[in-house]
């Protein structure tokens, strides 16, 4: 979510002075955003529904529905030209990354897969104090 935001913030940050525009309508920009919307939808879903089994169920069957987009956002820009410019990276003949590009590309990549793994351990650590917490609220409530 927070990366999805940051796209959503700085990308038109950057298209102003490029374009001189900060939003199109355009096909590439329309999924992320949809992208960005079920997002928020799923974690809406999984903070209203109480119920532990039917949260659960819910959000897995709303996670499989959403992820459609993902395929959309990702072939938005090989199949419709739009104002966004070709692909570098796989874009196909005379596409490409100078090497210096390359290097700190993939240094980027390699850095923000770090992040995402601390994140996710630390997601997993804080889901599982819930837990635990729930459980002694259950037993609390019990006694």
């Amino acid at each position: 979510m927070a990366f999805i935001t940051i796209v959503l913030i700085t990308g038109p940050i950057w298209a102003k002075p490029v374009w001189g525009i900060y939003w199109t309508w355009d096909a590439r920009l329309t999924s992320t955003f949809v992208l960005w919307l079920l997002y928020i939808s799923y974690l809406l879903l999984r903070t209203l529904v109480e119920e532990p089994d039917r949260r659960a169920l819910l959000s897995a069957l709303f996670g499989i529905f959403a992820f459609l987009d993902v395929p959309l956002v990702f072939g938005a820009i090989r199949w419709w030209r739009t104002q966004h410019p070709a692909p570098v990276i796989m874009g196909g003949p005379g596409s490409g990354l100078e090497p210096t590009m390359r290097a700190v590309f993939f240094f980027s990549v390699l850095a923000l897969h770090a992040l995402m793994v601390f994140l996710i351990v630390e997601r997993y650590g804080l889901e599982k104090l819930r837990m635990e917490l729930d459980d002694l609220r259950r037993e609390a409530e019990v006694a």
